[in-house]
Parts: C-alpha cells; sequence; structure tokens
C-alpha cells in the first residue's frame, strides 16, 4: 500500500469519526429530550459508529504497514479482522434496536393513551442529520474507489445504510407530527433491519477474506485460458488462486516440452508470471512451478 493511499483511509476514516461524533450526541440528546425513539435509536447507530471508527483507526494503522519479518505477505488481513469485527457490531445493535422498537409498538397498540408525540425539534434534528450522512457517504465511496480498500467501501455502505436509516426516522417523526406516534417505533424497527442486512454481508464478506476464498469458476477459467495461450505451455498440471483480502495469489503449475533447456523453461514461466499480473491488477503475485511433458502424460 502506497504512503498516498494510507493517507487518504486514513484521514477519511478521522473525518467519519469526527461526524459520528457529533450526529452520536445530538441524536441521542434530542431523542431523549424529545421523546423520540426513532431518533435515539438512529443515534444509537451513529454511537456504534463512533465506536467501529476507532476501531477501524487502529487495525487500519496495523494494516498498512510495510511488510516485515513476522508477516512477510504484508499486515493486510488485520483489515480483515476489523471487518469482521464492524459485522458482528451491526448485528448485535441491530437486534438490540429490533427488540426495543418490537416492544414499543405492541405497548403503544395495547395502550394507546400512553403515548407522548415526540417533538418537532427531533424531525429537524433528523433531517439535517440525513444531509450529513449523504455528504458523509459520498465522500467516503470516492476515496474508497481511490484507494481501493475493502474497510473504506464498507464504511461507505454503512453510511448509505445509515442515511436510509435516518430517512426512516425523518418519515416517522414527520407522521409522528401529525399524530400518527406508532409510526416513530415502526421506524426505529426499521433502521433496525437496516443495520441487520448490513451486519450480515459484511460477515459473510469477511470470512471470504479471512479463509483464502477462491474466485468465481469464470475468475478461474479466464486465468488458465490466458495460460494456456502463452507460447510454450502444453497444459496447465494445477491451478489455485486464493483472495488475500481485495487481492489474489495465484500459484500454477505448467508443462512445457521437457527438452527445452532450463534457460528457455524459465522464460516461459517468466512470461506467465508478467501476463497474469499485468492482465489481471488485482493479483499480487503469479507463482510459477514448472512440470516436463511427457507423451504419456494424461
Amino acid at each position: 500500500m502506497t504512503k498516498e493511499s494510507k493517507r487518504h483511509i486514513l484521514n477519511a476514516l478521522k473525518i467519519g469519526l469526527i461526524v459520528n461524533i457529533l450526529l452520536a450526541g445530538l441524536k441521542l440528546a434530542f431523542g431523549v429530550i424529545g421523546n423520540a425513539q426513532a431518533l435515539f435509536s438512529d443515534g444509537l447507530n451513529s454511537l456504534s459508529d463512533v465506536l467501529i471508527s476507532v476501531m477501524l483507526l487502529f487495525f487500519m494503522k496495523i494494516a498498512t504497514q510495510k511488510p516485515d519479518d513476522d508477516h512477510p505477505y504484508g499486515h493486510e488481513k488485520y483489515e480483515g479482522l476489523a471487518y469482521f469485527a464492524l459485522g458482528i457490531i451491526f448485528f448485535i445493535i441491530a437486534l438490540y434496536i429490533g427488540f426495543q422498537a418490537s416492544h414499543a409498538i405492541i405497548d403503544l397498540i395495547s395502550d394507546g393513551s400512553s403515548m407522548v408525540k415526540p417533538s418537532f425539534i427531533t424531525f429537524i434534528i433528523s433531517s439535517v442529520a440525513l444531509v450529513i450522512k449523504v455528504l458523509l457517504y459520498t465522500y467516503l465511496r470516492k476515496v474508497s474507489k481511490k484507494v481501493d480498500s475493502p474497510t473504506i467501501k464498507a464504511d461507505a455502505k454503512n453510511h448509505l445504510i445509515d442515511a436510509w436509516a435516518t430517512l426512516a426516522s425523518v418519515i416517522g417523526l414527520g407522521l409522528a407530527q401529525l399524530d400518527l406516534i406508532i409510526f416513530d417505533a415502526i421506524a426505529s424497527f426499521i433502521i433496525g433491519l437496516f443495520i441487520l442486512r448490513l451486519g450480515i454481508e459484511i460477515i459473510k464478506d469477511a470470512i471470504s477474506y479471512l479463509t483464502d476464498m477462491s474466485p468465481s469458476e469464470e475468475e478461474m477459467k479466464q486465468i488458465e485460458e490466458l495460460i494456456l495461450s502463452i507460447a510454450g505451455v502444453i497444459k496447465v498440471d494445477d491451478l489455485k488462486v486464493r483472495r488475500h483480502m481485495n487481492k489474489r495469489y495465484v500459484d500454477v503449475e505448467i508443462a512445457v516440452d521437457g527438452e527445452l533447456s532450463l534457460k528457455k523453461a524459465h522464460n516461459i514461466a517468466e512470461t506467465v508470471h508478467h501476463r497474469v499480473e499485468i492482465r489481471f491488477p488485482d493479483v499480487i503475485h503469479c507463482m510459477v512451478h514448472v512440470n516436463p511433458y511427457h507423451n504419456k502424460q494424461k
């Protein structure tokens, strides 16, 4: 990872942290003062974002370090750990918000007389938060495309989900101003569903990052076809491709004419090595092993 990419990643995380601290404080305070469950739930979401931003800053400082004796392949998988923890946190928060909102909906249905309309200021705060979240999502999305970081991409997705969740809060609180107070709790429940979906998606992606999962059959086929198209390669004896976060490592065994000199066989291997890395920019390294091909070989 280049110094410029590292700088962009850490700056993006710091900006996200500052914005989330401000939003969490506003939402939680006015959610309590203004009796708005949707805004309070949205505030819990923003508070989790604060904790997540701190955690990501810690892990990304490690993940962006250069390879060393203990980690010759780099520290990128620490980003995978951060990604996985991110998903678990979202999952737990979603369950909590959903549980609280469900109870509130049941209570409001069974005892409508206890309903208290949220203050109008909660609608204003929620609307302002929506605009801020959209701007933050746009910024992080641009950064994620520039540096190709799965963690920044996940954080951008998080802010997009937050924007949808805050939109639900705006709608719920707007309807509550028309005395449809139950929609405040319904909006809170919808926010929980948004967060739950994001958490599950992130956990699935993180598992694939941390378990060296192979790419799709189509990607494997494309790599094999490229190797077979190179002059001197008679057969692909074995091909393994594993994920390294959002990158790939390729290990291939090729069969060449057994009568070739060592130098010619080496040149073919070098060609395979360079062609694969050029054709597939996400391949960090292509390791090539050469086998002699014989007519009796199956």
